[in-house]
């Protein structure tokens, strides 16, 4: 991890540490921008200087601090001494690419996309190249939370975030100023969570900020996003790259970093050296799992076997670790004495499913107490429960799966909500709810992050198939069978447009004419998501299809059904054989014929030995 002259102690006296961090290293960029700024306003420009410079203060202080699972009852250091940072690496054509600094990322483009999977670490890597450009000095870090954006609409609204993210920490600021400084190319601008906004404001935000980048194209942007349900066409001048999982050094580090020291750390350290990160890489390579791994460990001294068990177990050891925080030196008690651990869990469970199908990832305390007291009613616990503050405090002071950000509160982690949200409509949705329900969500381009899926496959298999897979598969083969190609109408249903972007020829699951995904293309990706090995697309032939594709576009976007209109007909053949093959539309294709074949087969075989099991009941 990078330790630099201005790094200082979180506990140590942090006011006048950053003082002398600002004196030395924030003048360069700023210096650059006010000079700028007075051009044009004047003296009005001091009143800037001043705002600027109590931003970068407050925020380099609020930035720094970060609760961990490992320990929530106290924020940790993100970087200086004792801080929990551990550099990662993102792939970039196959490369790694190191995020020390934002000049790392500038030397691949000034326009970034980090992808990656949940608590693959992405809102770290904006924390750290927040607190590193601004340590640094040579530009200005503007740190913004995309799902805080409203009215998507209004085509001032992502510099309306910008700005009002510099003035929430106590800051009063020009907005003109602002945006005539953005010339200067002297920001840098991190746009966190691209993912987390809500799906109706998704598309113009992704406009926004191409616009912005485009209007302003001397400044440094990373994005940062997962990748499920988004996609990121619409950022034309935008290069993708992928959060690397982390390597075994770096998990054996970040443990140690993230625990305490003492006798169970260094064990669970030696494990990940000698067997646990060879056994279990998916989840010791990834930062959020690695820390639960380490703590279901720490409490259980056990290692869970599947992501479900992961995220259960790690809710246990919070729900029970109240008592056992800093070796007994205090003790919490939960105001809700009489839920028990399941009312608990259910009722914390009814909260997650509302507000991830509400796609409300932030929220104020009323809004929080307002999903509790309908879930006390939903559940039938009113005579257990009194007063949804309780279990308010209870979630955020104890089990501490709430966090509060300035006057907000969000999720210790989102993946929580997912996984609980999965968790209520295994065990509280009937069968003919699933079907019902999730026939209208997917219908109307369900576009929420796949792990919610995976999550509720995991923990109801028979059920997920029965009630969302089997009636979506029968849709799609139904059409497939009227249609005159079944390979090309399955290519359709799959993949609504081609996309180039720096010369590979992606799949787009919708378009910029077809934003909208329908219901059979959401149950196909949602197949293929489950039970099909991703592969690396064959570069050669993506570029011989671009290649012979070039007469009839550019080839930015070429939608699918577009491609019977090519002419001659033996080229368009040729085009669509090659396009067949590329996307692995007939694997896929057998694959899922396959898989309700034996569905239906299975089906059928126990309709004849209840059939058969009635008969011998009348002898």
């Amino acid at each position: 991890m990078e330790e630099t002259k201005e790094s200082i102690s979180y506990m140590g006296s942090v006011q006048k540490g950053m003082d002398k961090v600002f004196e030395n290293t924030g003048e360069k960029a700023l210096g650059v921008i006010l000079n700028f700024i007075k051009e044009k306003y004047g003296q009005a420009s001091v009143a800037t200087g001043s705002a600027f410079k109590l931003y970068l203060k407050n925020s380099d202080l609020r930035y720094n601090k970060v609760k961990t699972l490992a320990d929530l009852s106290e924020p940790r250091a993100l970087e200086g001494k004792n801080g929990i940072y551990v550099d990662v690496f993102v792939d970039y054509k196959g490369k790694k690419v190191p995020t020390s600094t934002i000049n790392d990322l500038m030397r691949v483009s000034n326009n970034i996309v980090v992808i990656g999977s949940g608590g693959s670490g992405k809102s770290m890597i904006m924390r750290h190249l927040f607190l590193n450009t601004h340590h640094r000095g040579e530009y200005i870090p503007i740190l913004v939370e995309l799902r805080r954006i409203e009215e998507a609409n209004n085509d001032d609204a992502l510099l309306n975030l910008i700005h009002s993210s510099i003035e929430s920490f106590d800051v009063k600021l020009e907005h003109s100023q602002l945006e005539y400084s953005l010339r200067t190319g002297k920001y840098v601008l991190l746009l966190d969570g691209l993912d987390e906004v809500k799906g109706e404001f998704r598309e113009k935000t992704k406009l926004l900020i191409q616009q912005l980048s485009n209007k302003y194209p001397l400044n440094m942007y990373v994005v940062s996003s997962r990748e499920e349900g988004v996609s990121f066409n619409e950022l034309e001048t935008y290069t993708l790259v992928k959060a690397c999982p982390l390597e075994k050094q770096q998990a054996i580090l970040l443990t140690k970093k993230l625990g305490q020291k003492n006798e169970k750390t260094e064990e669970f350290s030696k494990l990940l050296e000698c067997e646990l990160y060879d056994k279990h890489r998916d989840f010791a390579s990834n930062p959020l799992l690695l820390t639960m791994m380490y703590i279901t460990f720490i409490d259980n001294n056990k290692i869970p076997e599947h992501l479900t068990d992961f995220y259960d177990s790690a809710y246990d050891a919070l729900y029970k670790r109240h008592d056992a925080n800093k070796e007994g030196l205090f003790k919490r008690d939960y105001k809700c004495k009489m839920l028990g651990e399941r009312e608990f869990k259910d009722l914390f469970s009814y909260f997650c499913f509302q507000s991830y199908f509400q796609q409300q990832y932030e929220f104020s305390k009323e809004e929080i107490n307002i999903y509790i007291q309908r879930g006390i009613e939903k559940l039938g616990l009113e005579e257990l429960l009194k007063k949804p503050e309780d279990f308010f405090d209870d979630i955020k002071d104890i089990v501490c799966l709430i966090v509060e950000e300035g006057n907000k509160y969000k999720f210790a982690h989102r993946s929580f909500q997912t996984y609980f949200a999965a968790y209520y409509t295994s065990i509280h949705i009937t069968d003919e709810q699933q079907k019902l329900f999730f026939g209208e969500e997917l219908n109307r381009g369900f576009s929420y992050n796949e792990d919610f899926f995976h999550m509720l496959y995991r923990l109801g298999r028979e059920r997920f198939s029965t009630n969302i897979l089997e009636p979506g598969i029968k849709t799609v083969l139904e059409k497939i069978e009227k249609a005159e190609s079944d390979r090309f109408e399955f290519l359709k249903i799959s993949c609504q447009a081609m996309s180039v972007h720096e010369g590979i020829l992606f799949r787009g699951i919708n378009s910029v004419k077809q934003i909208d995904i329908p219901y059979e293309r959401s149950i196909v990706m949602l197949f293929e998501s489950l039970f099909m090995e991703e592969k690396m697309f064959d570069r050669e032939m993506g570029s011989r299809i671009i290649d012979k594709m070039k007469p009839f576009d550019d080839l930015i976007e070429f939608e699918i059904e577009d491609l019977v209109r090519i002419e001659p007909l033996e080229l368009r053949n040729e085009i669509i054989e090659l396009v067949l093959e590329y996307y692995r539309i007939e694997s896929l294709l057998a694959e899922v014929q396959k898989w309700y074949s034996e569905r239906t087969a299975r089906r059928k075989k126990m309709k004849e030995e209840q059939e058969r099991n009635e008969r011998l009941l009348l002898l």
